[in-house]
C-alpha cells in the first residue's frame, strides 16, 4: 500500500480509513498513462546472513526488506532498485549457468548483447556448448563446475574476485547442498558478488545495462534525479 500510494501519490491508506469509517469520500481518478516517471520495487534479502542458505527464489517469503526507487524509464528505474538494494553492475567479467533448455534458448540474444556492449561471458560446460553451437557466442571460457576438481573452475573465481556477476538459474532439481548450483550460488553469496537466479530479472538487466550504455555512448545522461513533490 505505501508503495502504491508513492507511485500514484495518492494517500489510499486515508481512503480506505474513511470508507472504513464511513466517512464520505470523494472519488479519486487515477491515469496511469499520465504518469512522468515509472516506479521499481526490489527485494532486499539476508543470504549472507544465512549460513548455507540456498539463494534461490521460491514461494516462501524470503526477503528482508525492499528498495523502491524512481526513474525515467523501467529501465532506469529497475537499475536504481537494484542499485539501492546493493547490487553492484558488473564491470567485466559475467558467468552464465542456465539449466532449463528453454531459458537457455530465452536468454540467448541477450547473452549477444552482452558480448556487444564488451563483457567477458563465462559458461559452465552445458551453457558454453549451447551458447557456442546456437549462438555462436565463440567467446565464452568454459568453467568447470564445482563439483569438477579441475581448472579453470567456477569456485577458484569467485573466491578471487575474478567474477563481477553470476547469471544462474536453477532447474527444478537443483536445490540443497548437493548440486553445483547449489555451490555456485553461495560462493557468490559469501563472495560478495552480484547474483540473479531469475531469467526475467536476467533479461531486464542486459536490457537496462543496454539502455545505460546507448545513452552514456551518445553523451546523454541515463540517470536522472528529480525532487519529490
Amino acid at each position: 500500500m505505501p508503495f502504491i500510494s508513492k507511485t500514484f501519490n495518492v494517500n489510499f491508506i486515508a481512503m480506505a480509513t474513511r470508507i472504513m469509517l464511513g466517512l464520505p469520500q470523494p472519488s479519486v481518478t487515477i491515469q496511469p498513462i499520465d504518469m512522468d516517471c515509472v516506479a521499481a520495487k526490489c527485494p532486499v534479502f539476508s543470504f549472507n546472513r544465512l549460513k548455507n542458505s540456498d539463494p534461490r527464489l521460491g514461494v516462501e517469503m524470503q526477503s528482508t526488506g525492499e528498495v523502491a526507487c524512481f526513474g525515467q524509464n523501467q529501465y532506469e528505474a529497475f537499475l536504481k532498485a537494484m542499485i539501492s538494494a546493493g547490487f553492484k553492475l558488473p564491470a567485466k567479467n559475467i558467468l552464465v549457468s542456465i539449466g532449463p533448455s528453454q531459458q537457455k534458448l530465452e536468454i540467448l540474444p541477450y547473452l549477444r548483447i552482452l558480448v556487444d556492449l564488451g563483457y567477458q561471458l563465462y559458461a559452465t560446460k552445458g551453457t558454453a556448448e549451447f551458447m557456442k553451437g546456437q549462438g555462436n557466442l565463440d567467446s565464452v571460457i568454459t568453467l568447470y563446475k564445482p563439483h569438477v576438481k579441475r581448472e579453470p573452475n567456477v569456485l577458484s573465481l569467485l573466491k578471487t574476485g575474478k567474477l563481477d556477476l553470476v547469471i544462474n538459474v536453477p532447474d527444478s532439481m537443483d536445490s540443497l547442498a548437493l548440486s553445483d548450483g547449489f555451490d555456485m550460488r553461495r560462493a557468490a553469496v559469501d563472495s560478495g558478488t552480484p547474483l540473479v537466479v531469475d531469467i526475467k530479472n536476467a533479461i531486464l538487466l542486459v536490457m537496462s545495462l543496454q539502455r545505460k550504455s546507448q545513452r552514456e555512448s551518445a553523451g546523454r545522461a541515463f540517470w536522472s534525479f528529480q525532487s519529490w513533490q
